[in-house]
C-alpha cells in the first residue's frame, strides 16, 4: 500500500503530540517555559550545558542563600545534575526537580529540629566567638552536622545580640548591652523560637511546598537569561500590576512599632475596609492575624516586617485580626481587601518659597491603571498638577525621580511630552535587531521653564528614560548620582505555548525582556546608567547594589544616532557644576556622607564584614557602624534657610476637608524642608535662572 508523506507527518505530530502529554505536568511547563525565554528574549541562551549551570546555581542560591541548610555531601549529590537540567528542558527523563523537593523537605525538617536544640537552653555568650560576613564566589556548606550546628549557633547569637540593641536602645537608663542580655535572654530567645517555627512551618506546608519549589525553579530558570526576566504565579502577577497600578488591594490601614514593639494602627484609610468595620481605631494595638484556614500568628513574636509580609499574602481570602482597644477591651474583625487608590503613588506638588518661587513635584513610580488605558496614568497626573502650580507663577520646576524603579515605557514617554515640544525621544531595539525610535506623543509642552531632574542609584528603566532624553535634549540639568542602568523592556506572558499576551493563565506567567532602550545619540543606559550633569555624593554609591553587579546582565552596546532630533541651546553646565562643587564640599551632611562613602567601599573592598559575638565586643562594633550609618540617613540637621516648603492654594482649599491626606501632608512637607539633594536641587536652579538670564 502506498503511504502519503502528508499521512506520515500527520502521524508524527499525533505521536509527538501524545509523547508530550505523557511528560509529568512540571516538565511540560518547564518545557514550555523555555520555549518561550527562547522565542520571545532579547538575547536568548541556548539551552545547553552552559544554561544548565546557571540555573542549577541560581536555584540551589534561591533554596539556600546562607549555605545553612545542605551539607557538603547533599550538595554533591545533587551537582550530578549541573550540566543536565537542560537535557530535562528538552523533553529527556525528569528527575532534578522530584530529586531537589525531596531533599529541600528533608533539610529543612533538619534545620527546624537543629534549631530547636539549640535555643532550647541558655545561649552561651562568654566565648569569644566572631560571625563572619562575607560575598562568596561558591558556596561553602558545612561538612556534618557539628559544623552546621555552629554555623546556626553563631547566627543566633548575632540575632540576640542585634534584639538586645534595640531593647537597650528603648530604656532611657542606658542600660548595657550585656546587662540588657542578661536579663532579657529568654524573653529574646522565646521570640526567635516562635519567630523559628513560623517560618519553618509555613516553608514546609504541605500544599503548598512543591509548588514553591517548582516555581522557584521557574524563576531560576528564567534569570538565567537576565536579572529582570523572572516567572510569577497568577498571584504574583496580580501582584506585580498592582504594583504599577494607582488602584491596590488594600485593608486600608498603615501600622507602626512602638518602643516596646507593640504593632499598633497608625493610620486609616478613609473609605477603606478597616474604616468601613467602624470598630478599627488609630493606636489599637494588633494582638493577633489569621488567614483563614490557617493557623492564627501572634503577632509579638514577629517582627513589623513580618506582619507587612503577612498582610501582603493575599488579596481575597478573608482575614481575622485580634485587636486590643486602648481601653483594654479585645476585638476579633473579619477583613477581606478592596481596590483603593493608593495614596502614595498619587503625583502631589508644592511650592518652595525663597529667593525663587519653585515647584516640587516627585514621582515615586510610572505607575498606570491597565485595565484602563484613559484612566489614571502619572504623566497624565504630573500634567495636571503643572497646570495648577503655574497659577502661582513659578519661576523654575523640580522633578523628582529619586528611588523611582521604572515601569510604563508609555508613560515615560507621555512625561517627556511635558517638557519636549515635538520629536524622538527613544531608540528601541527588539530580537529581530531593527531600531526604531518612539516619538513625542504630542505636540507642544505644558511646561517650557527652567528645569531641574532629581535622581539617584535607584532611579531605573522609565526614569531613566526620561533623563536620558530630557539630557539629550538639553531640557533639563540632570542631578543627582548616576542611575540604576537598566534599560530593557519586558512583556508579561502567560505561561501557554498557544496563549495571546492578555489572555489569563493558571499555569502562571513569564515576564521577559523583548528590547533594548537607547538614547538618541546611540548610546545606551544599560549597565553604567545615566551620568548626571551635576554629580552629588550617594549613599549607595558604597553598594553593589545596581545593574551591572547582577548576574547575567545584557550588556551596554550601541546603537545609531538619530540625526533628526533637535537640541535646545546648551545648559551652562560647568558653571552649576562649579557652584554646586562648592556648597557640597561646606555642607556638613555630604561631608560625613563623602566620608561614610570611603568607609562602606573600604569594606566592600575587603569582601567581608567580621562582627564579634561577646556583648561587651558587639556593642562597641555596633556604636561605630551607627556612626556610619547615621552619616547615611537622609535627615538633615542642618536648618533649611533656602525655601520654605507650603502647598498651593487650590491644593490647601482640598486638604481642608481630607484629614488623612491633610496628616500624610504634613509628613510629605517636613521630608522636604530636611532634604539636602533637594535644597543642592533649589539652589542649581537658582544658578540655572540667573545665568540664563545672563
Amino acid at each position: 500500500m502506498k503511504v502519503s508523506f502528508k499521512h506520515v507527518l500527520i502521524a508524527l505530530t499525533f505521536f509527538l503530540h501524545q509523547a508530550a502529554a505523557q511528560l509529568p505536568v512540571a516538565q511540560q511547563h518547564a518545557i514550555t517555559l523555555q520555549r518561550q525565554m527562547q522565542l520571545k528574549h532579547y538575547s536568548p541562551r541556548q539551552v545547553d550545558d552552559s544554561l544548565s549551570s546557571s540555573v542549577f546555581n541560581s536555584f540551589i542560591k534561591q533554596l539556600d542563600p546562607q549555605q545553612d541548610l545542605f551539607l557538603a555531601d547533599e550538595y554533591k549529590t545533587i551537582t550530578t545534575f549541573r550540566y543536565a537540567i537542560d537535557d530535562e528542558l528538552n523533553g529527556s527523563s525528569w528527575k532534578f526537580l522530584d530529586l531537589a523537593t525531596g531533599l529541600y523537605r528533608k533539610v529543612l525538617a533538619r534545620a527546624d529540629s537543629l534549631i530547636k536544640v539549640i535555643l532550647q537552653k541558655p545561649v552561651d555568650f562568654s566565648t569569644d566567638e566572631n560571625i563572619v560576613f562575607q560575598k562568596k564566589t561558591t558556596p561553602v556548606f558545612a561538612k556534618d552536622i557539628k559544623e552546621l550546628q555552629q554555623k546556626w549557633n553563631r547566627w543566633f547569637k548575632y540575632v540576640m545580640l542585634s534584639n538586645a540593641t534595640s531593647i537597650a536602645a528603648a530604656d532611657s537608663t542606658n542600660p548595657s548591652l550585656k546587662k540588657v542580655m542578661t536579663d532579657n535572654e529568654t524573653v529574646i530567645r522565646e521570640k526567635i523560637i516562635k519567630g523559628q517555627a513560623k517560618i519553618f512551618k509555613e516553608l514546609l506546608d504541605q500544599e503548598s511546598f512543591s509548588t514553591e519549589v517548582k516555581e522557584t525553579f521557574f524563576n531560576a530558570i528564567t534569570t538565567s537569561f537576565d536579572p529582570h526576566s523572572n516567572f510569577f504565579s497568577p498571584k504574583q502577577q496580580e501582584d506585580f500590576q498592582s504594583e504599577l497600578s494607582t488602584e491596590e488591594y488594600s485593608f486600608g490601614f498603615d501600622i507602626s512599632e512602638t518602643k516596646e514593639g507593640k504593632i499598633k494602627i497608625d493610620m486609616l484609610i478613609p473609605g477603606g475596609p478597616a474604616w468601613k468595620t467602624g470598630d478599627i481605631h488609630k493606636e489599637d494595638e494588633i494582638l493577633q492575624l489569621q488567614w483563614k484556614g490557617k493557623e492564627p500568628v501572634d503577632v509579638s513574636t514577629i517582627s513589623i516586617d513580618d506582619v507587612d509580609e503577612m498582610l501582603a499574602k493575599s488579596n481575597h481570602d478573608e482575614l481575622l485580626v485580634k485587636l486590643k482597644k486602648p481601653d483594654g477591651t479585645i476585638r476579633t474583625i473579619a477583613l477581606r481587601k478592596e481596590k483603593i487608590e493608593t495614596e502614595e503613588d498619587i503625583v502631589k506638588g508644592f511650592l518652595l518659597a525663597g529667593e525663587k518661587k519653585v515647584g516640587y513635584i516627585a514621582l515615586p513610580d510610572f505607575y498606570t491603571q491597565w485595565e484602563d488605558e484613559g484612566g489614571s496614568g502619572c504623566a497624565n497626573d504630573v500634567a495636571k498638577e503643572i497646570i495648577k502650580m503655574k497659577k502661582e507663577n513659578l519661576d523654575g520646576l523640580i522633578l523628582d525621580l529619586r528611588y523611582n524603579g521604572g515601569g510604563s515605557l508609555y508613560e515615560a514617554l507621555q512625561l517627556c511630552g511635558i517638557f519636549i515640544d515635538d520629536g524622538p525621544l527613544v531608540g528601541t531595539k527588539e530580537k529581530d535587531g531593527k531600531l526604531t525610535f518612539d516619538k513625542d506623543p504630542n505636540r507642544g509642552t505644558i511646561y517650557d521653564g527652567p528645569l531641574v531632574l532629581l535622581v539617584n542609584n535607584q532611579s531605573a528603566s522609565a526614569s531613566e528614560l526620561v533623563a536620558a532624553a530630557l539630557q539629550d535634549y538639553n531640557r533639563a540639568v540632570i542631578v543627582g548620582s548616576p542611575t540604576f542602568g537598566k534599560a530593557t523592556m519586558q512583556v508579561v506572558f502567560p505561561l501557554d505555548s498557544n496563549a495571546k499576551q492578555d489572555v489569563k493563565s493558571l499555569n502562571g506567567y513569564v515576564k521577559i525582556t523583548t528590547g533594548k532602550l537607547f538614547r538618541l545619540n546611540g548610546e545606551t543606559a544599560q549597565r553604567n546608567g545615566v551620568i548626571p550633569d551635576v554629580i552629588l555624593p550617594d549613599a549607595f554609591d558604597g553598594l553593589e547594589y545596581t545593574e551591572k553587579f547582577m548576574p547575567y546582565v545584557l550588556p551596554a552596546d550601541t546603537a545609531r544616532k538619530n540625526n533628526y532630533y533637535k537640541q535646545l541651546a546648551a545648559l551652562p553646565v560647568a558653571a552649576l557644576k562649579t557652584n554646586s562643587q562648592s556648597r557640597v564640599t561646606n555642607n556638613s551632611y555630604f561631608a560625613d556622607l563623602i566620608k561614610s562613602i570611603s568607609k562602606k567601599k573600604e569594606e566592600r573592598a575587603a569582601g567581608k564584614m567580621i562582627v564579634p559575638l561577646k556583648p561587651e565586643a558587639f556593642e562597641k562594633w555596633n556604636k561605630e557602624r551607627e556612626a556610619l550609618e547615621d552619616a547615611l540617613d537622609e535627615e538633615d540637621s542642618v536648618e533649611n534657610k533656602l525655601f520654605v516648603t507650603d502647598n498651593y492654594r487650590m491644593e490647601k482649599e482640598r486638604l481642608q476637608n481630607n484629614a488623612y491626606a491633610a496628616e500624610l501632608n504634613k509628613y510629605t512637607i517636613e521630608s522636604i524642608q530636611s532634604d539636602s539633594y533637594i535644597q543642592e536641587a533649589f539652589s542649581i536652579l537658582i544658578d540655572l535662572i540667573k545665568l540664563q538670564k545672563k
